[in-house]
């Protein structure tokens, strides 16, 4: 099973964001989820888990970015 770092932060508007990159570090496939809530966010994301990102075998290990971490 491969594991990929999902940087999750929240904004000011109370959005969360997830980020990942499912590539390589020369060529980048970046993987982002939007959602209203954290529990909507990991629902999201289970999901491009069971299937919707056409990647078997795949998981991700969830990392709470500051907001002084965050670059937009």
């Amino acid at each position: 099973m491969t594991q990929y770092k999902l940087e999750i932060f929240e904004d000011r508007s109370g959005s969360w964001t997830g980020f990942a990159n499912l590539g390589s570090d020369s060529e980048p496939e970046p993987y982002r989820v939007f959602a209203d809530s954290l529990e909507e966010l990991r629902e999201l994301v289970q999901e491009g888990v069971d299937g919707d990102l056409g990647i078997e075998g795949i998981s991700f290990e969830e990392v709470f970015l500051t907001n002084s971490e965050v670059i937009i």
